[in-house]
């Protein structure tokens, strides 16, 4: 399964293709189920148990269901063939609506791996772990140097 990391990145591709959707008519696109995407799929197998007691995890699971909402509002207009100005204007609130539900995902998620990483630094893993959590640019490049 993914890691937080991923989890955020899946998110941003995601919505950055909606938004790239949104700008090439031709496209149909198709929004899945919250549940069904791999950020929704990642939370309900096992991060919610997981992070149960981190409290980012609940406004996670609340913004990601309403992106989706507000996403397949978006989408069932772009599918549409176009029939009103008002529609149009509605649409546009709704792809508003999913810009700042994104920004909440990527906020918890941001909170979430940040409080994991202080607690592996407040903790009494391995130095070498430890080193690894506070510098990752660091741990890449000497993985990438091998």
């Amino acid at each position: 399964m993914i890691d937080i990391m991923i989890a955020r990145l899946k998110h941003v591709e995601w919505a950055y293709q909606l938004e790239l959707a949104l700008k090439k008519k031709d496209i149909i696109f198709d929004i899945g189920s919250y549940d069904q995407c791999e950020l929704g799929q990642w939370l309900y197998s096992e991060a919610i148990k997981l992070y149960a007691n981190i409290p980012e995890i609940d406004l996670l699971e609340s913004s990601h269901k309403m992106f989706h909402l507000a996403a397949e509002r978006v989408v069932k207009w772009h599918n549409a063939p176009r029939i009103s100005t008002r529609l149009d204007a509605q649409a546009q609130v709704d792809f508003e609506e999913a810009q700042r539900m994104s920004k909440d995902i990527i906020y918890s998620i941001t909170m979430l791996e940040f409080r994991l990483l202080k607690k592996y630094k407040d903790s009494n893993a391995p130095d070498d772990l430890k080193n690894m959590i506070l510098h990752p640019l660091k741990t890449l490049n000497s993985i990438l140097k091998k």
